[in-house]
């Protein structure tokens, strides 16, 4: 019976999933102790303000999640300083979330896929998990071949190379006053309590051939499902730098106007929210009920139109609450300075201005 390209993007992603497992308890161990380390993710949604959820640690969208995201004091404990694992594994969560909205796969996206189950394997340094993954990989190189004509296959490597990514000197264990080893709930939320602004890492999922084709059904899933995965790690996120986004995760360098309007359309058809002021939501229910604002990376990513005016009335409510009797200018000026901005330039006045509408 002849594998279909879905099959084979299935295949490659349980694989993955019943190896990152064990990867992922191998290198928190030191840190965490004996808790499962679905409690970091917990703490992190709480620190995020996310909805409570459940979380299983044989789950590849948790998995996916602990290898992308920024895990408190922690940082980013399987990544080197190129981000290799973070940047495969942010593909690698869009691929998850088009098999969960059973969005048809071609044999060059399940080959795609494959390829980087394959690489997030390598970069973790899994020489066991490699054998099967490389496989599966040249099993889907075989059907993409044949579909499109090309020549015969080229044989599969004897050996895989060795990476031991993950391993920490003793002195890069976070203590703590008693147990001589931090709480999860210290280790996620750091020294000031904050969550930091993370900017998606995933670079392309796809080529610009489904947005030459947006009008089509299964081209229009494909895009619907990227925007809902850079919103899962973005939120609130602008609606213009969320169609820059998808354009690039589809190989555009630059989103012309036209193609931008056409982008947008799909994120608003998506399973997401727009408020009225241009950001998007996964839902209305966390654009009601969110509370908690992000602080900027040391290398500001964010645009400051492209930080919601809910995000910076939240930062001013938590200021007028610490710190009562400073007058409505220094209130500004504390939040600036969360923001990672100093002066008053018109973009910040403006978003001042929509914040205290909020409030």
């Amino acid at each position: 019976m002849t594998t279909t390209p879905r099959q084979t993007v299935l295949a490659a992603t349980d694989h993955l999933a019943s190896r990152l497992d064990g990867v992922i308890a191998r290198v928190l161990e030191p840190d965490l102790n004996g808790l499962d380390w679905t409690t970091v993710l917990l703490e992190l949604d709480k620190l995020k303000g996310r909805r409570p959820s459940l979380i299983s640690r044989n789950d590849l969208q948790a998995q996916l999640r602990m290898l992308t995201e920024r895990l408190g004091a922690l940082g980013f404990p399987f990544d080197d300083d190129s981000r290799t694992v973070s940047t495969v594994a942010s593909d690698l969560r869009t691929v998850r979330r088009n098999l969960a909205h059973t969005n048809p796969f071609s044999t060059l996206e399940a080959w795609r896929a494959a390829d980087l189950c394959v690489r997030l394997l390598e970069a973790l340094g899994d020489n066991d998990g490699i054998i099967r993954a490389t496989e599966l990989r040249h099993e889907a190189f075989l059907g993409y071949a044949e579909e499109s004509g090309l020549g015969p296959a080229p044989a599969l490597p004897e050996t895989a190379r060795t990476l031991v990514p993950g391993e920490r000197h003793a002195e890069d264990v976070l203590p703590d006053a008693e147990s001589g080893r931090r709480s999860v709930e210290d280790t996620v939320r750091g020294s000031d309590g904050r969550a930091v602004f993370e900017e998606w890492q995933g670079r392309q999922v796809g080529d610009v051939a489904v947005l030459d084709t947006i009008t089509r059904k299964d081209s229009k899933l494909k895009v619907q499902a990227l925007a809902e995965e850079i919103v899962d790690v973005e939120w609130p996120v602008s609606l213009v730098r969320l169609s820059k986004l998808v354009g690039r995760g589809f190989g555009l360098a630059k989103v012309v106007s036209a193609r931008q309007r056409r982008i947008e359309r799909q994120i608003r058809n998506a399973d997401l929210f727009v408020d009225d002021h241009g950001f998007v939501w996964p839902s209305a229910v966390e654009a009601a009920d969110w509370s908690e604002f992000r602080t900027e990376p040391e290398v500001r990513v964010r645009a400051i139109e492209e930080i919601s005016p809910q995000e910076i009335a939240n930062a001013l409510a938590w200021i007028r609450s610490e710190s009562p009797s400073l007058s409505a200018e220094g209130q500004e000026l504390e939040v600036l300075k969360v923001f990672g901005r100093e002066r008053k330039t018109q973009g910040v006045r403006r978003q001042l201005d929509l914040a205290w509408e909020l409030l």
